[in-house]
């Protein structure tokens, strides 16, 4: 009987674009699991229990494909051990998926939720399409949260987690700290001379303006000094950054801004102690994954104006057949799309037969096989078609 391997890694891994080749190069059959969030003491079916059920279902799975016994138990056993440790399978609110072959095994948590919730597929590649949508996140996204009250510049991390970060010790934190600090010039009085004879009279003194326009002034002026303050901590960093706050305080810090990646989005509403870490997090991978998605939609878009027809496709077996030979360059499916069928497959210099496949998953892996990039965007931005590909010739 073949040895379970003693090296495969269980552990909860951090989703990275490092892993793609591991998976993209693993051999047949290949295991991939999905799970749903869950947290102790939640109702319904333990995490444990799930993993259980689908371990079943991969043991059946693997028989239909005429996988003999001892590569199943070898390939099972330690997901076996796994589904007995309900410490190590309990979430942190996001969704799990499980890659295991023979030389791969990598236990990831899902930043972005996948569709659907819960599956168990047995093929000759992994199932990868769950995770394109997470893998496309940068690894911190920044909220900017401003208010007049408070200014506070948060890191959300790719798995979890809400750090508020330092702002440079002279970057003000309230609109009353800038105030005391640099008080600015809106509230000088103008002078005007009065009377006949300017020489004899003394001035009139006069406002420069209107006190909301005063308060206005000054509300720039104290977003412009965060604005510096954030800019020197991020320095050229290209990751996300979102605003928190209300219209007033939003539409009047966007244009003083100068930090080279603020999203068109942000949060709406006053940021504060009622809004969870949780909501902060989901709030802005959600409104980051947007922008990345309509990104990724208007080069799609673009391609198909600028490239011959000979270049640019959205006939299925054409991708596929371009795909298996190296020439898709970039890849976009419809996350909602599925085409099950047979296709073979040129890979490692070899043939290989796709059996009773996701097509549009079978897409994916040839193209990142081949160093193309793959794009994952909700069913209307995708104008009609499960999958659409740019050739590099």
């Amino acid at each position: 009987m073949i040895a379970p391997k003693s090296d495969t890694k269980l552990t909860v891994e951090t989703l990275r674009q490092e892993v793609i080749p591991d998976l993209v190069h693993a051999t047949s059959p290949c295991i991939t699991l999905l799970f749903p969030p869950y947290r102790p003491g939640e109702p319904g079916e333990t995490a444990a229990a799930l993993l259980k059920a689908e371990l079943q279902q991969a043991t059946k799975d693997l028989a239909e494909r005429k996988v003999k016994e001892p590569l199943i138990s070898e390939l099972l056993e330690p997901l076996r051990h796994l589904s007995h440790e309900e410490e190590s399978l309990a979430g942190s609110g996001l969704d799990r998926v499980i890659f295991r072959s023979r030389e791969v095994t990598h236990r990831f948590a899902l930043p972005v939720p996948a569709l659907p919730a819960r599956a168990c597929t047995v093929g000759d590649c992994f199932w990868i399409r769950p995770i394109l949508a997470s893998l496309t996140l940068p690894a911190h996204v920044y909220v900017l949260e401003i208010t007049k009250k408070a200014v506070t510049l948060l890191a959300c991390g790719i798995t979890g987690g809400v750090t508020p970060l330092e702002l440079p010790a002279k970057t003000p934190k309230t609109l009353d700290a800038f105030l005391e600090f640099d008080p600015p010039d809106h509230d000088l009085m103008n002078r005007s001379a009065a009377g006949p004879s300017t020489g004899a009279m003394q001035g009139v003194q006069f406002g420069t303006g209107s006190g909301r326009e005063t308060q206005h002034a000054h509300l720039s002026d104290f977003y412009r000094a965060v604005d510096r303050g954030v800019k020197e901590l991020l320095g050229s960093n290209q990751a996300p950054l979102i605003l928190a706050g209300v219209g007033e305080d939003a539409a009047i810090y966007r244009p003083i801004n100068t930090y080279s990646n603020l999203l068109e989005q942000g949060i709406q509403g006053s940021p504060g102690p009622a809004v969870t870490p949780a909501q902060i997090l989901r709030q802005a991978h959600d409104i980051a994954l947007f922008d990345i998605q309509r990104r990724a939609a208007q080069e799609m878009s673009e391609s198909q104006e600028r490239l011959a027809p000979a270049r640019f496709s959205s006939d299925l077996e054409s991708i596929l057949r371009a795909a298996s030979e190296g020439r898709v360059s970039d890849l976009y499916l419809d996350e909602n799309g599925q085409r099950m069928g047979n296709f073979d497959g040129k890979i490692f210099g070899g043939r290989t037969n796709w059996r009773d496949e996701d097509l549009l998953n079978v897409a994916a892996v040839e193209t990142l096989l081949h160093g193309g990039a793959v794009s994952s965007l909700p069913s209307h931005l995708m104008t009609g078609v499960v999958a659409a590909a740019a050739f590099r010739y």
